[in-house]
Parts: structure tokens; sequence; C-alpha cells
């Protein structure tokens, strides 16, 4: 008799067991109350449970804590703003962004009633894919001419000169573009032609695609071109150390007295050239449009300090 009256109080204990609300979860409440958008005032069991000492039935809040894997986001953060304070951005349009992640690598973007995650890193991957890959009229509305022309400063003129950049954009397969060379002269008599006015409003690519300078202004504030974007016309990287004719200020205007004549001349004169590498000359220059000017304007002279009077060529108009 006493045996079986054991047996029933053990199975009446177990059944009990099993009955038993889930207890609360020191460690969820741990992690709730480190998490720095939470509320001061939210510091105890009834954060996830209708119980305030914990266990059993979960609130809204536990419930949506409990599907997402226990995991404080920044979409659970905005949807229940009874226990998250977070930072907000109201746009003119009603759009609403919260700053919910202590990460700020996502943001949540309120907009007619819907929200949307963000991921910004992704915003940034494509903000730089959209430099990298431009729509197809825009490739290579720039390039580094595989070569001179061979007489020095002498280039028959800015004409004779564009007709060079021309030339080989057409046998790249670029000709339905206008090109101009980067080239700045000054007239005695009159004002003089700068490079920065004459080569188009931009954007320009190179042959792989790759982003020189959206506009005038950006090509001008610092040096943007390298080894890895100054490519010739055929896509191919240009030899380092090679200086580029410019006869230009760093801001794109006409340097006084250095463009071989008005690119008339194979023997008297200077011109003003850049390092399209960036690399520096014994004298410090490195502008990858203003760098020093040449000895002369002979093509000795300008195959003495690394020039082959390579040109800087730019789609005017595409």
């Amino acid at each position: 008799m006493i045996r079986n009256v054991c047996l029933f109080l053990a199975a009446v204990s177990l059944l009990a067991l099993t009955l038993q609300p889930a207890s609360a979860r020191p460690e969820y409440l741990a992690r709730f109350k480190s998490d720095p958008f939470r509320r001061s005032n939210m510091d105890n069991c009834a954060v996830c449970h209708v119980n305030p000492n914990g266990g059993g039935t979960r609130n809204e809040f536990g419930s949506a804590f409990e599907a997402g894997g226990k995991i404080l986001t920044p979409m659970l953060r905005v949807n229940f703003p009874d226990r998250f304070e977070v930072q907000t951005l109201r746009m003119s349009d009603g759009s609403v962004f919260y700053f919910a992640d202590p990460e700020n690598q996502f943001v949540v973007l309120k907009r007619k009633e819907e929200k949307f995650l963000i991921d910004l890193n992704a915003v940034t991957r494509l903000e730089k894919e959209k430099d990298k890959i431009p729509p197809p009229d825009n490739r290579m509305t720039f390039f580094i001419t595989s070569q001179g022309l061979g007489n020095g400063g002498h280039l028959g003129g800015l004409a004779g000169a564009d007709r060079h950049c021309q030339a080989l954009a057409e046998a790249a397969g670029a000709g339905d573009r206008t090109w101009h060379a980067y080239l700045s002269t000054r007239f005695e008599d009159g004002p003089g032609i700068n490079a920065g006015d004459r080569i188009g409003s931009g954007p320009w690519y190179n042959a792989n695609g790759a982003l020189i300078a959206h506009g005038v202004s950006e090509l001008h504030d610092g040096n943007r071109l390298n080894l890895q974007n100054g490519l010739d016309e055929k896509g191919k990287p240009v030899a380092a150390g090679h200086d580029v004719l410019t006869g230009s200020l760093p801001n794109g205007k006409a340097a006084p007295g250095m463009d071989c004549q008005n690119w008339t001349s194979s023997a008297d004169g200077k011109a003003m050239v850049g390092h399209f590498d960036g690399q520096s000359d014994a004298d410090g220059g490195n502008s990858w449009n203003s760098a020093h000017p040449t000895r002369s304007c002979s093509q000795e002279s300008l195959r003495s300090t690394g020039n082959s009077g390579l040109l800087y060529c730019f789609a005017v108009r595409k």
C-alpha cells in the first residue's frame, strides 16, 4: 500500500513539473539591460513576460524577441519604442530614418507606414561600383596617348594635337566622339586658351570603365590619376616615369611661356608637363598636369626627361 502511494506521489510530482510554466532566463534580461538603446525604466522580467516575476506567457515583445532568435536587432528596437529609445531623422517628404544600430552598419527607413532595413555597407559598395561601371555611352572618355607625334613640342598647334587624339580614338573604336587634347596655350596679343576649358564637362572614364572625374572641378582637385587608372586608348597601362605635355598650371589654366610657342616648335621654348603616375621628380613635382617644365621643345630634350610627347585626351562630346 505504501509503495503504491509513493508511486502516485511521484507521478503527480512529475506531472506538475511538466505543467510548470517556463522559468525566466536571467541571461536574456542581462542581454537586454546591456543594450545601449534600452529605456532605463525597463529593467525586470516584465520586459519579456506577462508575469513581472518572469516565467509563463511572453508578452508581445518577448514573443518577437523569441521568434528572432533572442537577438536585439535595429528593426526590433524600432518596432518597440516603449522599450528602446533611438535617434531619428525626419525628411521633408515625411519619411523617417531610425538610427538603431550601435555599429552604424544598418539604418531603418520608415516610409508610408512601411519599414525597410538598409545595409549602409551595401549602399557604399553600390556607389563604388557605380563609379567603376558607368553606362555604356560613357565608356572610355579619357585616355593617355600610347604614342606621341614624334616631333617634340611641334604638334601642329592645338588642332594638330586634337587630330592625334581623334585618330587614336578611332583606331580604338571610340571615334564616334569628339576628342580634344588637354593642352593650354598663351598668345601675346590675346587671352590664353586653357586646357580645363576645352575638354567638355565630363564625366570621364578610362578604357576599363574606372571613373577619372565627374567634372572639371573634381579633375583639378588634387591628383586624380595614378598607375592603375592611367591607361592608354587600348586599355593598357602607361609605363611609369612618362611625362605628359600639358602647358598648364594645376588649375587647368595656361602656364605662360610653357607651350613650345603655341605647340609649333620642336626646338626653342619649353613646355609644362605632368606626372600621371603621381611620382615626384628631383624637385618634388608630382602634379598630374603641372609637375615641371621641359629643358626645351626638341624630341631629344623631351626624351631625356622621360617624355615622348604623350598627351591626355578627353571626349568633349559623346
